[in-house]
């Protein structure tokens, strides 16, 4: 018996914890999973994902099924039967991925019925959708979970030896079509140009940033925890490294010996140790990240007088803790989304969007600085970048870091180049 989708108007993500073991499932208003066949998908074939990864395909996955329950399309009904989803069907729905969630709600078409003249409505409509627009990466990801929720489906309902030849070609033929668009979507991501003196953080402003954060600043916005707000940025400035690699760092990652500057970053999966229900995790290789002995004496000076301070620290190892009781939290490893909220307030304070992610950018034209004022080779510098970085030897991340000072570097020839014919002229 399949529990009809097409009758649901609230739908939410549930993320919770068995075993200490991370599920996700998307709910109705009470809390019960909407369809048996949505909860097989994403703790079946995706469980092998990382926590966080699974629970981004669970968003993708609920924006398609939202998307149909509101046409009141079934989709395992529909992939049962063998009728799955008409050209026309997909294509109204790859219109919908471009546009935001909100964009495709009824208040949102239904925002300018006020005016009268019926051709200045449907301009106010079209211009407010635009701005709806969201990133090909979105579009493209909500097509990808269509495709494979489909191909999940039709090997759970069909034999593909004793399956008709119509339905099976039928069904390739939809498939075929969804990986074409997705296909191109990746192809046509990068259209934005950049321009070449962009910086992912201004340097007054990363300046000011690195100012305000001083727990001994007058400008610091914290009115608590300004030790372990102070770190949560330094670390994070020093070392290049990921929120989640962050969120996940135990004391013994710390190396308080030897040259006294090194923590080791790595992978852990599924830690019975940590009682977050999203529970971060390194996305990369294993390495190590080094930073200024001086911060490290900061994070024992934190570890020794700060963090020791609160009685439920002693049962874990994860450095950075809680310090608000409000729920019955304090001591337990900070969320991710606490470390959200730290930036947050330094957002609002500054002017300025700044997430964590922002500051591995930031790192990295630092890094590209660095490396061109002691002149290490090209190559080197890229190797040294894929280490520090957490990323394989084959990998082409650091073209993405790279097209900033390509960019430079192609202006300052053409500049140079230009000054050479103009000396001739």
């Amino acid at each position: 018996m399949l529990i009809g989708l097409t009758i649901l108007s609230i739908m939410k993500l549930k993320r919770y914890q068995f075993n200490s073991l991370p599920f996700v499932s998307i709910v109705d208003e009470v809390d019960c999973p909407i369809d048996p066949y949505v909860s097989c998908y994403l703790n079946g074939p995706m469980s092998a994902k990382a926590a966080n990864t699974r629970a981004r395909y669970a968003n993708e996955l609920l924006f398609v099924i939202q998307y149909f329950s509101n046409k009141r399309i079934d989709l395992p009904e529909r992939v049962c039967s063998g009728t799955f989803i008409s050209h026309k069907e997909y294509m109204q729905f790859y219109d919908q991925c471009s546009v935001t969630k909100d964009a495709g709600h009824e208040s949102f078409r239904s925002k300018f019925t006020h005016v009268n003249d019926k051709n200045l409505r449907t301009l106010l409509a079209a211009n407010q959708r635009s701005v709806a627009k969201v990133a090909s990466e979105t579009i493209q990801g909500r097509v990808r979970r269509l495709r494979d929720f489909l191909v999940w489906l039709f090997e759970q309902f069909h034999d593909s030896h004793a399956l008709d030849e119509t339905t099976r070609k039928k069904f390739v033929k939809l498939v075929a079509q969804i990986k074409q668009d997705e296909d191109s979507l990746g192809r046509n991501r990068n259209s934005r140009v950049c321009k070449v003196g962009d910086s992912v953080i201004p340097d007054e402003v990363f300046l000011k940033l690195l100012e305000m954060v001083k727990p001994s600043s007058p400008n610091n916005p914290f009115k608590r925890s300004k030790i372990r707000n102070y770190l949560i940025v330094s670390i994070l400035v020093q070392s290049g490294i990921r929120r989640g690699a962050l969120a996940k760092l135990k004391i013994s990652d710390f190396r308080f010996y030897g040259t006294y500057d090194q923590i080791s970053i790595y992978r852990s999966g599924n830690d019975p140790t940590d009682p977050r229900a999203e529970k971060p995790n390194q996305k990369t290789k294993s390495h190590l990240a080094t930073v200024e002995s001086s911060l490290m004496a900061k994070v024992k000076f934190y570890v020794d007088n700060v963090r020791a301070s609160f009685p439920r620290a002693q049962f874990h190892d994860f450095l950075l803790v809680s310090e608000s009781d409000s729920r019955g939290t304090a001591g337990q490893p900070l969320s991710l989304k606490a470390i959200n909220a730290v930036f947050q307030k330094l957002s609002n304070e500054l002017e300025f969007h700044v997430h964590p992610h922002m500051l591995r950018h930031k790192w990295n034209e630092v890094f590209d600085r660095a490396g061109e004022r002691i002149k290490v080779d090209p190559a080197l510098l890229e190797d040294i970048r894929k280490y520090a970085m957490g990323w394989s030897q084959n990998t082409t991340m650091n073209a993405i870091y790279n097209e900033k000072r390509l960019a430079i570097k192609a202006r300052e020839l053409s500049l140079a180049h230009q000054e050479k014919v103009d000396q001739i002229k």
